[in-house]
């Protein structure tokens, strides 16, 4: 018996990673104004030296270049995925990941705005009393916010009911052929088009990666951002190439962050 799929892995930078980056973006970018607002009405006409386009500034800095860091948190989601088995040691690892971003984050925004020289107090001292006291918070704050709204995406999306397929048709030209899921050794991606590789050859199939992850049987595996393979023809694992060998002596790569689940066939 096969064991169940783990959820997304990490995943190179793509479209749902730019999509969560931008509405983050817009998303700082307000509470931005918004703190530049608060400052302006209370500051502008009682401090001498309070400059609008200098707070507007290091208030675009300091909260809405955290969203650079996004697609750190949307990787660390698919790695360790919120509600999956192991969920103490995940929240465990996005305790310490948010920590670590918001430090990271703090200390970039410290460097940057030292050269504008906002405040006349030591970079040091600000950074402990100013940064680290009044912001950071905040970034805990969305780190988490972004983290719950991608688990929630993923969670509500792998519920959608979908039909299994349970063979593929093969156009050509004007003519179709049937070609049986259990022929399929393993899936390569050609863009828009899947390359289905069989013994007697291969054969082109139009559809997403992501499309047929969630249309196939549990038999294929996605082993690699462009590669499902059958489990039922893996024979053997190379560990240290990091290699599946399937029927007929193909070689399949497998990706890093894959590894994990290929493993599990073989305990």
């Amino acid at each position: 018996m096969l064991p169940k799929r783990t959820s997304s892995p990490i995943l190179a930078i793509g479209p749902a990673e730019i999509r969560t980056l931008g509405f983050a973006f817009v998303g700082l970018t307000v509470i931005a104004v918004i703190v530049f607002t608060q400052n302006y009405v209370k500051h502008a006409h009682t401090t001498e030296y309070f400059s609008a386009p200098l707070s507007l500034a290091y208030n675009f800095i300091v909260y809405s270049s955290f969203a650079l860091f996004v697609p750190i948190v949307v990787k660390a989601s698919r790695r360790f995925p919120i509600g999956s088995d192991g969920l103490k040691r995940h929240i465990v690892v996005h305790i310490f990941l948010s920590l670590a971003l918001g430090f990271a984050h703090m200390l970039f925004c410290n460097l940057v705005l030292y050269g504008v020289d906002l405040s006349s107090s030591p970079i040091f001292p600000r950074f402990l009393t100013k940064y680290l006291t009044n912001v950071i918070h905040f970034h805990l704050l969305a780190y988490w916010t972004v983290l719950a709204f991608v688990s929630d995406f993923r969670f509500k999306r792998k519920q959608q009911p979908h039909q299994l397929l349970e063979r593929f048709v093969i156009n050509h030209n004007r003519n179709s052929s049937i070609l049986a899921l259990d022929q399929v050794l393993w899936i390569e991606a050609l863009d828009h088009y899947q390359k289905l590789h069989t013994k007697e050859g291969f054969s082109i199939y139009k559809d997403s990666m992501a499309n047929l992850e969630r249309q196939l049987p549990e038999q294929f595996l996605r082993v690699h951002r462009s590669a499902i393979v059958n489990t039922d023809h893996i024979i053997e694992f190379k560990k240290n190439r990091s290699i599946l060998e399937v029927s007929g002596g193909l070689k399949v790569p497998v990706g890093k962050s894959f590894k994990t689940r290929v493993r599990l066939l073989f305990k």
